[in-house]
């Protein structure tokens, strides 16, 4: 019992009660210890008990269309499982421990007695139910991820120094990291513990091997970074595979860092398998190496382009002001025409690449201009797949300079369909097929269709691959049709007769418009952070021709957002140049 008052005396949830309600809660709590990756409850389980972390972390996940899907931690100190036990209502998640953990139960009627017979208990309770129900989304923030495991799959990659050099780089953002070298022996926990508490984050370098330290590195790591050269091949199985190492798969914990070094031995593919790895950082210089750093500090800025036809040409003048600001791009994502921009950014190239390249592919000619007398679509949608080939050729998603993704849709489950792998140009085909404009795409039992359709801005998809800043780019949000065109329309020879069959028909700006006007009253359960709307007004849809009129207005929109969000963006900027 001593033993348990002291501990939660070192804990802040506890620090607010009085010595009578400590010795009750001690008296009828019971300490037990839950290994990595073992299950407290389980979601739709019937709730009976709450409990108090008192050491480790755990997490906190709930089914969804891609299987369980992280949506927050639990940090030592803090109480889980008390809604549903105070609702009686089954648990909304299942709560594993990320790590070892240790856990004070208390059942159910322990708490009534408490709730009833001490008042600052109850209140202590109520301000955490209620700071939670307001605040969803914080534990991401302030729970995240603190101990990182820095793994060599080779002898050849000195991941001490790369240790020591992250470490340095975080601390420019503001967050007090320290690091540990590869060693033989596990540490002592209590100096470990003690580590942890000093610090905001700890990188623990470690090589594949059999040791002690390896083995208490996979056990006590929240989060993992396999770095792999690009010319040898993952053994397998990867040597992960202990029941610490299924865990931080099952969560999709594991990074993979590409060092692009040497003759290519096989395709990334093969690491990604082997390792389980849910993000790929692609390694070819110092620009990487900082790109980590803030994703370990939580300062990681991604990037979200909503679709917009030919108004999203205004993304390429708010990402060229980005640039000329300093502002890095860590992760990038777009539906439709925005995933198209998205993916230039993706590959690495500059404003001018970029402009060379999106005038060839769009502006030059229509994209849209192959038409045909209708029946899955009004166009054959095979100049749009030549130019995306010309331009995009065979890069697969997984090599990309800067981690990407783009959605589709698929009508056939009536869900998003998120492209993280493969061949980049068939992804952005997928994203891009406006229904009854360009032919939908199948893909064994999918029917893809333009993402835009179900997810136009996917900010929410963004923000479960990072913890950090997310600005939002989106040119779809005020619509431009032209009303008049649908008033008394002519039949389809008499349009003809009058506009030549190289003028699209009203019906095409109509069937833009419904594919992105979806989302414009949605309200988003993960908004960008920073949001920028460019009012391109009087560039329709389908105004492939109005390229240099959509950019400059995208660049002063982004300009003027940039300057007021300088108290947020610039302390990223300063730390990203020193």
């Amino acid at each position: 019992m001593d033993a348990v008052k002291h501990r939660l005396l070192e804990l802040s949830f506890f620090d607010q009660l009085d010595r009578e309600t400590l010795d009750a809660i001690a008296a009828r709590g019971v300490w037990s210890s839950l290994a990595g990756g073992w299950e407290l409850f389980r979601e739709g389980g019937q709730s009976d008990a709450l409990y108090f972390n008192l050491s480790g972390r755990m997490i906190v996940v709930r089914q969804g269309p891609e299987g369980e899907e992280v949506v927050g931690y639990v940090r030592a100190g803090e109480p889980v499982g008390e809604m549903s036990l105070l609702s009686g209502e089954p648990h909304t998640a299942t709560v594993y421990a990320l790590r070892d953990t240790e856990v004070l139960m208390l059942s159910r009627n322990d708490v009534e007695e408490l709730l009833h017979d001490h008042g600052d208990f109850a209140s202590a309770l109520a301000r955490t139910v209620l700071d939670r129900a307001r605040h969803p989304t914080a534990s991401f923030q302030q729970s995240a991820p603190r101990i990182f495991a820095l793994i060599a799959s080779s002898r050849s990659i000195d991941i001490d120094t790369r240790a020591r050099d992250l470490a340095r780089r975080i601390s420019r953002y503001g967050v007090k990291a320290d690091w540990m070298p590869v060693g033989d022996d596990a540490p002592d926990s209590r100096a470990f513990d003690r580590r942890e508490e000093d610090n905001d984050v700890v990188l623990l370098a470690a090589r594949v091997d059999g040791s002690a330290w390896y083995r208490f590195v996979l056990r006590h790591a929240d989060r993992f970074l396999v770095f792999a050269r690009r010319d040898a091949r993952p053994p397998r199985p990867f040597p992960m595979a202990t029941q610490t190492g299924e865990r931080a798969r099952k969560f999709r914990l594991v990074d993979l860092v590409m060092l692009h070094e040497g003759v290519p031995a096989g395709p990334v593919a093969d690491w990604i398998d082997a390792i389980g790895a849910a993000r790929i950082l692609n390694c070819r210089g110092n620009q990487c190496t900082e790109r980590i750093a803030r994703i370990i500090a939580g300062r990681s800025v991604g990037l979200v382009l909503s679709g917009g036809g030919a108004r999203a040409y205004a993304h390429i003048g708010a990402v060229s002001a980005l640039r000329e600001a300093g502002v890095p791009i860590d992760f990038v994502c777009g539906a439709s025409m925005g995933g198209v921009i998205a993916a230039c950014i993706a590959m690495g190239w500059g404003d001018d690449e970029i402009e060379r390249r999106i005038r060839e592919a769009f502006v030059v000619s229509n994209p849209l201009g192959d038409h045909v007398m209708p029946v899955v679509a009004l166009t054959k949608g095979k100049r749009v797949e030549k130019r995306l080939a010309e331009h995009f050729g065979d890069t697969l998603i997984e090599e990309l300079q800067v981690p990407f993704f783009c959605v589709s849709s698929d009508i056939s489950e009536g869900r998003s369909r998120i492209h993280r792998r493969g061949v980049l140009r068939k992804a952005l085909r997928a994203s891009i097929a406006l229904p009854g404009i360009l032919p939908p795409v199948v893909d064994g039992d999918m029917l893809l269709v333009d993402g835009a359709v179900i997810n136009n801005f996917p900010t929410d998809i963004m923000a479960g691959m990072h913890r950090g800043l997310m600005i939002g780019i989106d040119v779809a949000r005020q619509g431009t049709i032209d009303i008049d065109a649908f008033r008394d329309p002519p039949g389809f020879f008499a349009w003809i007769a009058e506009h030549g069959v190289r003028s699209a028909p009203p019906i095409v700006s109509l069937l833009m418009r419904t594919a992105t006007a979806r989302h414009e009253r949605t309200l988003k359960v993960h908004p960008a952070d920073i949001m920028i709307a460019p009012s391109v007004q009087g560039v329709a849809l389908r105004d492939w021709d109005r390229y240099d009129e959509a950019v400059s207005i995208g660049y002063t929109v982004a300009k003027a957002a940039i300057q007021e969000n300088w108290e947020t963006l610039g302390p990223i900027v300063e730390a990203a140049r020193e």
